[in-house]
């Protein structure tokens, strides 16, 4: 009996020394060590693999949320990236966090595409958190200059807040980058209803009538007033050489 004993022992013994090595896991560390190589060397299907188990593991990190949709995204997987959000946000991770880790490492790549596409599926799939990605996507599409984008987007976010001066400011902006100067000049006066005392509203619209940009393509003296107007309230918000050289000039 005693000797049917020490064999079933020594048989579970086996079996958990078999069993182990394949159902074990890495440490962590050893885990963020292999996917930051997989990621240096752009091996993403790998990578992809890693950081799931690492979030596994860890689920509230958000930068490794950020890398896993990156990789995901360079491997032409458009499922996993929402997949990864809804996890996310289960493990209340920050939303923001992982827009700007996303940002961080797909501009880092030289695919700001991603950063796009990313916000794009998240409005499309959480509609309670669709103005806040527009923001974020105004601000993409202000730092790639792109103002039909941004005019489409101003817009979206003034019908919610018509006299947010930042959003008018942007249209205006957007106007400018499509050539659309009336347009532009009118968005800026818009501005000025709100907020009278808009410093870069008041240079905008001074410099450009300096230059005899009007409108109305009125003729030189009304352009020369209103140059005249507006540089003027903005040297009294904000002295400064240059607006004094030009006044002087104007005057």
């Amino acid at each position: 009996m005693r000797q049917w004993v020490v064999v079933a022992l020594f048989i579970i013994t086996l079996g958990f020394v078999a069993v182990r090595p394949a159902g074990a896991v890495s440490p962590y560390p050893v885990l963020e060590e292999r996917a930051g190589r997989f990621f240096d060397q752009k091996e993403w299907n790998q990578a992809a693999a890693v950081y799931d188990l690492m979030l596994d593991e860890r689920p509230a990190v958000a930068s490794t949320y950020g890398r896993a949709v990156v990789v995901n995204a360079m491997r032409g997987d458009s499922v996993a990236p929402i997949r990864l959000m809804a996890k996310a946000l289960d493990n209340h991770v920050p939303f923001d966090s992982v827009f700007s880790r996303v940002r961080e490492f797909s501009f880092a790549l030289g695919h700001a595409g991603i950063y796009e596409g990313f916000l794009l599926s998240v409005r499309g799939a959480y509609p309670w958190m669709k103005r806040t990605v527009d923001s974020y996507l105004l601000k993409y599409y202000t730092f790639r200059r792109n103002g039909r984008m941004m005019d489409a987007y101003s817009g979206a976010m003034l019908a919610g807040a018509h006299d947010n001066v930042d959003f008018l400011l942007l249209r205006g902006e957007g106007y400018v980058f499509q050539g659309m100067l009336p347009e532009a000049i009118a968005a800026y006066e818009e501005v000025l209803k709100v907020a009278p005392d808009n410093y870069d509203a008041l240079l905008t619209l001074g410099n450009w009538y300096a230059m005899g940009v009007s409108a109305d393509a009125g003729d030189g003296l009304s352009n020369r007033s209103k140059a005249v107007e507006y540089l003027g309230r903005a040297y009294a918000l904000r002295p400064t050489p240059y607006v004094a050289v030009v006044l002087d000039k104007l005057k």
